[in-house]
């Protein structure tokens, strides 16, 4: 049965459903709900599902969903229905039907689980048992808004849009920095006969264009705050990672009058991350950027101020707290202040892999990348997390994707389920190996497409072709802006609470007390995530640091107002 309600090419949910009884539940709720807005195609057999698939595609159409009981592919050595779709339509949502209390029946969680790691599904919909059935709509509706997220910035229904040649290294960081404010938005070449080719302009929903904005401007044209209070706050979060953001929503939700300053958008790392699977209360995952906006509005309405793509470039101890120096030319007055810097990526020392950077070579996981590189050959550098997370991203659209590292196995270095994932995705690994070099061919000089890779057991070089290179490995801490009264270890990570004492003796400590958690050798100076030493590199880690770290900013707050 295919029901179209009009000659618009909408697009399809497809209901892949062996179970008469169940189809026709799930049709019922489907078309009911959906219809006007999309053709509902259906099937009753997972062959005609496949071909129901491969001729949606060849009329040009687009899949946002395909709904289905098929936990075996159409015949032996066949893909099954969920692999096809998602070759075929790469943003399509791909659910397993099941019914009502089956998912305690060890095939139907043995699927569910074979099926997720293979990348193959997104999750399960149980079964409509009445109708309406608003949880069985709840789940439908969060599909396709991921859907229509992910599809949007693929098509020219946005209403943003940036113009830029994408040679230019700022055209991706203007579209960085887009993706990670929240704006859905799509891309054009610049016009042949543009008189500045070099410019990025950026065309806002109102038609109004800015040219060659900075990130400020950019900040300020969709109305994020950028201006720091002149008054003294209570404290000072700077960075707007996941511990700045825990630290920000604990400490304005207790009443502290709170103020973030960030060098970018909000999320940290973590918030380039295409999907975050083992973070707590989101069984599916979640997205770095996802997750990093859903806690800065969580902050903003608790009072949470924010000073976005604004750099904290000085710190001054005073009487009562701290002084703040703001790029360019401001400053932030604090009782207390709570570091959650970050890290930056290690730059390759390789010189020849300079022209690329930010148009071929990218520095972090950068997500938002990874539809350019449909159909091209991808290596990401790095063993951890962040690496994997890329890799699976990045595989959805490019011809092959293969992750280099210098041990000897992913499993020192990364979580169980990546590893298994990145298998099922057929993610190639080279293991001890590294980056030496990179150039172009005299008939594509402007564009990556080859690098050199070193075998770390026996020197011996190799060119290989690629088009594209993403790093994650290193952490450099953004600590060289404080002053020397800050301990810190030789790689520039912030020492503190009992370390203090520790490595600093007390000659590094000036109060009787002992430095409280996360606390630096300056009292009142905290310091928590992936910028203090002994930290596990992980969000959830950085979330919980963030949130405890509120009850000392607390003592401290007390201990000065009583004078001691």
């Amino acid at each position: 049965m295919d029901t179209q309600r009009n000659a618009t090419p909408e697009p399809v949910i497809l209901l892949g459903i062996t179970d008469a009884a169940a189809r026709a539940d799930v049709v019922r709720e489907i078309e009911r709900r959906y219809a006007g807005d999309y053709r509902v195609v259906t099937a009753e057999t997972t062959d005609a599902a496949a071909n129901a698939l491969r001729d949606i595609a060849a009329a040009g159409r687009t899949v946002a969903l395909l709904l289905s009981d098929a936990v075996s592919p159409p015949a032996p050595g066949e893909p099954s229905l969920f692999a096809l779709a998602r070759a075929l339509f790469p943003e399509v949502r791909r659910c397993l039907l099941i019914e009502w209390g089956s998912w305690d029946e060890p095939a139907v969680a043995d699927a569910v689980y074979r099926l997720m790691s293979a990348l193959e599904i997104h999750y399960y919909v149980v079964r409509p048992l009445r109708s309406p059935e608003e949880a069985f709509h709840r789940r439908i509706t969060e599909f396709l808004l991921e859907w229509q997220r992910a599809e949007v910035v693929a098509s020219t229904a946005a209403s943003v849009t940036v113009i830029g040649a994408s040679a230019q290294p700022r055209t991706h960081q203007v579209v960085a920095q887009l993706a990670r404010f929240g704006i859905t938005h799509t891309v054009e070449e610049p016009d042949a006969s543009s008189t500045s080719p070099a410019s990025v302009v950026v065309r806002l929903v109102d038609g109004r264009a800015v040219v060659d904005p900075t990130d400020t401007e950019l900040a300020r044209a969709f109305a994020f705050s950028t201006d720091v209070p002149a008054e003294q706050v209570d404290v000072a979060v700077i960075g707007a990672g996941p511990g700045g953001l825990a630290a920000a929503v604990y400490a304005a939700s207790e009443g502290l009058s709170t103020l973030v300053v960030e060098r970018g958008p909000v999320g940290g790392q973590a918030g380039s991350s295409s999907l975050i699977r083992n973070y707590l209360g989101f069984e599916r995952g979640v997205s770095g950027a996802d997750l990093a906006q859903r806690s800065y509005q969580q902050a903003w309405v608790f009072g949470a101020r924010f000073a976005l793509t604004r750099e904290a470039v000085g710190l001054e101890i005073t009487d009562d707290g701290f002084r703040v120096a703001v790029a360019p030319d401001e400053t932030v007055l604090a009782r207390s202040v709570v570091l959650a810097t970050g890290v930056t990526y290690r730059r390759l020392d390789v010189g020849s892999l300079s022209p690329y950077v930010g148009t071929a070579v990218f520095y972090g996981a950068a997500a938002v990348e990874a539809r350019a590189q449909t159909g091209r050959i991808v290596h990401v550098v790095g063993g951890g997390n962040s690496a994997g997370q890329a890799a699976l991203h990045l595989g959805r659209y490019a011809e092959s994707v293969t992750l280099i590292i210098r041990g000897r196995e992913l499993a020192d270095s990364m979580s169980a389920y990546l590893v298994q994932q990145l298998e099922e995705a057929g993610v190639r690994i080279r293991t001890q190996a590294r980056v030496v070099g990179g150039g172009s061919s005299a008939d594509r000089a402007d564009r990556l497409d080859h690098i050199l890779l070193r075998d770390v057991a026996t020197g011996r070089d190799e060119k290989v072709r690629s088009d594209a290179l993403f790093i994650t490995i290193g952490a450099s801490p953004h600590t060289a802006w404080l002053p020397d009264a800050v301990l810190r270890d030789r790689w520039g990570f912030v020492i503190t609470g009992d370390e203090v004492l520790t490595e600093g003796g007390r000659r590094a400590w000036p109060l009787e007390r002992p430095p409280r958690q996360g606390e630096s050798s300056v009292p009142g100076l905290f310091a928590v995530g992936d910028a203090r030493r002994g930290s596990v590199k992980r969000v959830a880690s950085a979330v919980g640091e963030g949130s405890v770290v509120v009850s000392a900013v607390h003592a401290v707050l007390a201990e000065r107002a009583s004078g001691r």
